[in-house]
């Protein structure tokens, strides 16, 4: 069963603490908030997640934000033994007919390994576009920013990629667009 938590919906501390698991083995620390500070995003009116949960199992989720003009997919990740059986494909289609909107994401570049090569691979066949501009993902915790690329569900022109930038930047992580500058 799937379910969408958020502001109005707040995820439980004990689902929230078996999604957290999975947020840890699929993302690099420096590619995820600290388990307090991404428990804290519930509170925020633009913030989500969808969530397949079985049997008190969470089987995958998305945590994406509702942008102006589109949807930031933050996070999103199938617990490892079950990937590969159709879930995230699932998922992205549910996402895909809720939000009516473009949706952006995030990933490592292709030349940095095998499994950023293989993500991109699935984002594709899903649809999404990788859009060759330069892109850091501020840092979640002190150190540096992490050049990652957006990939997007249509080509963006460079103007529409800085404004998502921007937007990006300013609402889902709270600083000034020019903070590398």
């Amino acid at each position: 069963m799937n379910k969408i938590y958020g502001k109005e919906n707040p995820m439980p501390r004990e689902s929230f603490e078996r999604l957290y698991k999975i947020i840890e083995y699929s993302f690099p620390k420096d590619e995820r908030r600290s388990f307090d500070d991404h428990f804290g995003e519930f509170e925020k009116p633009r913030f989500r997640s969808l969530v397949r949960e079985e049997n008190g199992n969470i089987e995958g989720f998305m945590n994406y934000w509702q942008l102006d003009g589109f949807v930031y997919l933050e996070h999103f990740a199938v617990a490892k033994e079950l990937r590969g059986l159709g879930i995230g494909s699932e998922l992205m289609e549910e996402l895909r007919g809720i939000v009516k909107c473009p949706v952006v994401l995030e990933v490592e570049p292709p030349e940095t390994s095998d499994t950023a090569l293989h993500r991109i691979g699935f984002y594709k066949r899903l649809g999404f576009h990788l859009n060759e501009y330069e892109y850091y993902q501020p840092p979640y915790r002190k150190g540096e920013p992490v050049r990652l690329m957006i990939m997007s569900t249509s080509a963006l022109s460079e103007a529409e990629f800085k404004e998502i930038r921007r937007v990006l930047y300013r609402d889902a992580y709270e600083i000034d667009e020019n903070f590398l500058k």
